[in-house]
């Protein structure tokens, strides 16, 4: 009976599943029996395998560089624009580098730095000014705050600061048109020529002692005045070379042209020889006028 009883429950307990501490049962210790494998591992399985087992095919977008997000054009590239440049990082970088000095040339140069950035903010184009005066009378306003002067189709007086004080109206005004622009030792740079944007009537324009014009701003003033100017002065403009000159060409109804020393260079003399002879109305000048506005 001992025999029988000790038979019986030893086949009772290889029957059973005992579970342990470790969630470990008898079944997972039997290798002979079959594994269960989820239906999705063995798909995935499969694709892994014919992957590994088809060669890769390269495309030409394969062998591209990778661009850089600031270069892509997603939906959030215009607004991350605003607060990236290009030379942000290497601007700070050569900040990070360069020792730090406090002698007075350093303090100077760095202030000067800064009024030259101010300068250029302040001589950008505003669109609301231009919404609120129109294009004319935004111009005039631009110009007469900075010292300049200006004068009116159909007027015989030219509107000049008077010790900050001027006479211009603070709306829109119909029919009011620019005739001449006088811009005179004024400290214009080629930011503040986009305020001249959309002047429909201007025959006048001198330039004369303003340090900052270069070829870059007479390259745009052409674009401006190509069809409405007539007068030009660019006296005392030492950045001026015969490459600025040579874009005057675009500029059809120029008549008059005053420069500094039509003789000072071989190519700047050449390059006002062509202007002639492309434009036979133009006469260039290099004598000494005295103009002043009161």
């Amino acid at each position: 009976m001992l025999k029988l009883l000790r038979s019986v429950g030893q086949k009772q307990v290889k029957s059973r599943a005992i579970p342990c501490c470790c969630n470990f049962s008898s079944e997972e210790a039997n290798p002979k029996e079959k594994e269960t494998v989820h239906p999705t591992l063995k798909t995935t399985a499969k694709s892994l395998q014919k992957r590994i087992s088809r060669p890769t095919k390269v495309t030409k977008d394969d062998l591209k560089w990778r661009t850089s997000w600031n270069e892509t054009k997603y939906q959030y590239y215009d607004t991350l624009r605003t607060f990236y440049s290009e030379k942000s990082n290497v601007n700070l970088m050569k900040f990070l580098q360069q020792p730090i000095d406090l002698s007075p040339s350093a303090i100077k140069k760095w202030w000067l730095k800064k009024k030259e950035l101010h300068e250029i903010f302040l001589q950008q184009y505003i669109p609301q000014r231009t919404n609120i005066l129109g294009p004319e009378l935004a111009c005039a306003h631009f110009i007469v705050y900075r010292g300049g002067a200006v004068k009116f189709h159909n007027e015989d007086k030219w509107i000049k600061s008077d010790e900050g004080y001027y006479s211009l109206p603070n709306t829109y005004q119909a029919g009011m048109y620019l005739q001449a622009i006088d811009c005179s030792e004024m400290q214009l740079r080629y930011d503040g020529l986009s305020n001249f944007r959309n002047l429909q009537k201007v025959e006048w324009l001198s330039l004369s002692g303003s340090s900052f014009i270069d070829d870059y701003c007479l390259d745009a003033i052409t674009n401006i005045f190509s069809k409405t100017l007539v007068y030009l002065d660019l006296r005392d403009c030492p950045n001026v070379t015969e490459r600025g000159l040579g874009a005057l060409y675009k500029m059809n109804n120029l008549k008059l042209l005053y420069l500094d020393d039509l003789l000072k260079d071989t190519k700047y003399e050449l390059t006002c020889l062509l202007l002639e002879e492309l434009n036979r109305n133009l006469v260039i000048k290099s004598d000494v006028i005295n103009f002043k506005i009161k």
